[in-house]
């Protein structure tokens, strides 16, 4: 099973910067999971909100007019030698206003992919028209769609039409990616083992509490946590 660091590792440092990236790939993690969004000058940025914590939209301001301590996606893959990323694109269907067409976002994070230094890249989203635009631009990289009981219920919107039949494993592997990643909470074993058998890699977030972590450990491919230093020698 995999050991990933949520935002770096952000219970044990800040979030989304390049000490939290340090630290997090010194541990020698499998990878490390992060928050794309894009600039009004079209920049991938590791920021996990849409808006910074005044209120600011990141959408609508220049790269050189944020602050200093959120790296760039260009800057975080060159800096950090982590072997696997786990990129999550912030797109939000029901104000979609908050972030850029999800399109152009998946576009100028390719440009950047393409420029980097050559590591294992995996892209995620809420909102699967993100990933639909990933498979049209680059079929290749791998896709993991990511849910909750909100998307899971408003499906159409999250999703897109033609899902509202499915069990959530049957809609992942309907979509062509390679994995599922899931709240922790809402994961069940009849699910888990109905996306092994559909050929889906299984991933809970954000799990925090041995309990959690026990009960998943032996039947998920893969955990997303705030605080791998926790879980390290489990």
């Amino acid at each position: 099973m995999r050991l990933y660091g949520h935002r770096g590792a952000r219970g044990e440092r800040p979030e989304n910067t390049l000490a939290g990236f340090h630290h997090a790939c010194a541990l020698g993690l499998a990878g490390i999971e992060t928050d794309i969004a894009l600039t009004a000058d079209l920049t991938p940025v590791l920021h996990h909100d849409p808006e910074l914590p005044d209120g600011r939209p990141i959408r609508a301001m220049a790269l050189a007019d944020l602050p200093g301590h959120i790296p760039t996606l260009a800057q975080a893959l060159t800096e950090i030698p982590c072997p696997l990323w786990l990129l999550e694109v912030k797109t939000f269907p029901p104000t979609p206003d908050r972030a850029h067409d999800p399109a152009l976002m998946v576009r100028q994070i390719l440009a950047v992919l393409a420029a980097s230094p050559a590591r294992q890249i995996s892209l995620l989203a809420f909102d699967w028209a993100v990933l639909r635009a990933a498979a049209e631009q680059a079929p290749k990289l791998p896709r993991i769609c990511l849910t909750n009981a909100q998307t899971a219920q408003d499906r159409d919107l999250w999703w897109g039409t033609g899902y509202g039949h499915l069990s959530i494993p049957a809609a992942v592997a309907a979509t062509g990616a390679i994995g599922w990643a899931a709240h922790h909470a809402s994961l069940t074993e009849p699910e888990i083992i109905e996306a092994h058998k559909r050929g889906l890699d299984v991933t809970a977030w954000t799990v925090n509490e041995h309990t959690d972590f026990n009960r998943l450990a032996g039947v998920v491919d893969g955990i997303i946590t705030d605080h791998p230093s926790r879980f390290i020698a489990s």
